[in-house]
């Protein structure tokens, strides 16, 4: 019997690690040149979904399968250097990730870069962060976090609520549905076919302008600007009060907040 044992936990480490190793997936190209991948990989549908990026965009767009396309469009750096993009799933859902070679010290070295493509299923929870590139979302279902640096965020067609920042970008919504908390620096806010409902809506910037559209506005309105305009409709609303660089207004009916801000520019509510 004790010669068998060792076999046996040889064994059940091999069927214990197969299906671990074939959670992960590594895309690295091996020349140095332009070039493009496709993987595809399951995603059951209400999964979490977070993809990380350096240098490149992320565009997300729903469909109907569950499972995720992937593509990136790979381009090496001035030393011949690829990214590396792991897919790595677990039983919360799936992380897409670049890992890029560290580089010390001066010079005109450019570094590698992965424009990343991506189709998912529709009913998804989807985290979603560049550095240096644009984030975009289209079509999903599940609450959803957009973040980058440098480049704009955009989202279409969302059905819950959404967190979108940037530093250097604007960001701007079509149809977005439920609670919107959306912040920049160095670009405008716009935003059309919104509701806000459930958590209301907090917009900020620094320099630039916000223009919003909300249908069905409920609740206690705060706009604030130090060095541009204020204007909205205020048909139906109460308690309005309007000083030079504020406006604030309840529209009965709800009890959603909503909060607009800007240093350098002009608000328009819809």
């Amino acid at each position: 019997m004790s010669l068998t044992h060792p076999f046996a936990a040889a064994v059940a480490a091999v069927l214990l690690w197969a299906p671990l190793a074939a959670q992960t997936q590594v895309i690295q190209p091996a020349k140095a040149e332009k070039t493009t991948e496709t993987r595809t990989v399951p995603l059951a549908a209400g999964s979490k979904l977070k993809v990380k990026n350096v240098n490149g965009f992320i565009h997300v767009e729903a469909w109907d399968r569950e499972e995720v396309q992937f593509t990136g469009e790979f381009k090496p750096s001035s030393q011949d250097e690829q990214v590396k993009v792991v897919i790595e799933a677990d039983k919360n859902g799936l992380e897409i990730r670049g890992e890029y070679p560290k580089h010390e010290g001066w010079g005109s070295y450019r570094g590698p870069s992965c424009q990343m493509t991506l189709k998912v299923p529709r009913r998804v929870v989807p985290s979603l962060e560049s550095v240096n590139g644009e984030v975009a979302l289209s079509g999903t279902q599940g609450a959803a976090t957009l973040t980058t640096v440098n480049g704009g965020v955009r989202a279409t067609d969302l059905e819950e609520s959404l967190k979108a920042t940037t530093v250097n970008g604007a960001v701007t919504l079509e149809r977005v549905r439920g609670g919107l908390l959306l912040k920049t620096v160095n670009g405008g806010i716009k935003g059309m076919g919104l509701d806000g409902q459930g958590h209301g809506v907090e917009a900020g910037t620094v320099n630039g302008g916000i223009h919003l559209q909300i249908g069905g506005l409920k609740g206690r309105l705060t706009a604030t600007t130090m060095n541009g305009g204020i204007t909205f409709n205020a048909k139906g609303a109460e308690q309005v009060e309007v000083t030079k660089r504020k406006v604030s207004a309840v529209f009965p009916g709800g009890d959603q907040a909503i909060h607009l801000s800007t240093v350098n520019g002009g608000i328009i509510l819809d």
